[in-house]
C-alpha cells in the first residue's frame, strides 16, 4: 500500500513545483502566452518656458521628450499617465490634456503588446500638445509649482508614482529667479530652499520617484555653478520633499 501513496505525493510535490515556476516567471500568465500587466502610475511635466526652446542656448524640450518618454513608460511599466505644464505660474495654468492608460482591459484575443505601442504614442501625442501649450503661454518657469501640479495626480503610498520632467530645473518667475540667488554655501542654500518653499509651498512628492530630463543644461559651462545648483536641487528635492531623485533619462 505504501508505494501508490508515495506516488501520490510525489505527483503532487511535481504539481506544485512546476506551479511556483510558472508563478515566478510571470505571475502565472505564461502558459496563456499574455504578457504581464503593467500596474504603474506615472506623470509627465513638461517645460514650455524659453529655455525649452530649440533655438540656440534653448535644451530643446520636444526633442528630449520625443527620445526620452517611451524608454520611460516601457522601463517603468506605466499604466495610467498624467501631464502637467511647467509655465510662469504652472498651477494656474490653464494647460490640461486628458490621461492615458497605456495597458487598457482588452478581450482575450487582443494583440496587448501592440495596444501598448499605439497607447504610448497616443501618449506622446498628449505630452507634445501640454508641451505646445505650455510653450504658449507668458515666459516663466514655475518648476516648483508644475511638481506640486503633477503631484496631485498621484495615488497615495510612497513609491507608486514615477514622473519624467523634461525641464532645465532653472526655476526662473517674477517671484522667484534661482539664477539670481546665492547657492555657494550648505547654509545658504538652506535659506534660500526655505524661502521657496514658505512663499511656493511644499509639493507632495514624498517616496515619489522623479526622473529629469535636461537637468542643469544652463548651468554645464560652468562646474562650480552647476555643483551648487546640483547640490540645491538635491537638498531640495530629497532632503526635504523626501523624493527619489534619478539620473536615467538626464
Amino acid at each position: 500500500m505504501a508505494k501508490p501513496h508515495r506516488a501520490v505525493r510525489r505527483s503532487a510535490a511535481v504539481t506544485v513545483a512546476a506551479a511556483l515556476v510558472c508563478c515566478a516567471a510571470s505571475a502565472c500568465s505564461s502558459l496563456s502566452g499574455e504578457p504581464e500587466r503593467y500596474t504603474q502610475a506615472c506623470g509627465v511635466v513638461l517645460d514650455g518656458s524659453g529655455s525649452a526652446s530649440a533655438s540656440p542656448g534653448g535644451f530643446d524640450s520636444k526633442a528630449k521628450l520625443e527620445e526620452k518618454l517611451t524608454p520611460f513608460l516601457t522601463d517603468n511599466k506605466c499604466r495610467k499617465v498624467s501631464f502637467g505644464p511647467i509655465t510662469k505660474v504652472s498651477q494656474a495654468s490653464t494647460c490640461q490634456v486628458s490621461t492615458v492608460d497605456i495597458d487598457p482591459d482588452l478581450s482575450d484575443n487582443a494583440d496587448r503588446e501592440q495596444v501598448r505601442k499605439q497607447e504610448q504614442l497616443l501618449a506622446l501625442a498628449a505630452a507634445e500638445k501640454m508641451l505646445s501649450c505650455a510653450q504658449k503661454q507668458e515666459p516663466g518657469s514655475d518648476v516648483l509649482g508644475g511638481l506640486a501640479r503633477i503631484a496631485q495626480d498621484r495615488p497615495s503610498g510612497d513609491g507608486t508614482f514615477d514622473v519624467l520632467v523634461v525641464s532645465d530645473f532653472d526655476h526662473n518667475e517674477p517671484d522667484f529667479r534661482l539664477g539670481k540667488q546665492d547657492l555657494s554655501t550648505s547654509a545658504k542654500r538652506d535659506s534660500v530652499i526655505d524661502s521657496l518653499l514658505s512663499t511656493h509651498g511644499t509639493p507632495d512628492l514624498k517616496g515619489v520617484d522623479i526622473y529629469p530630463v535636461g537637468y542643469g543644461m544652463k548651468y554645464k559651462t560652468s562646474v562650480t555653478r552647476y555643483q551648487q545648483f546640483d547640490a540645491f536641487w538635491k537638498e531640495l528635492l530629497e532632503g526635504r520633499v523626501k523624493a527619489h531623485v534619478h539620473t536615467t533619462y538626464r
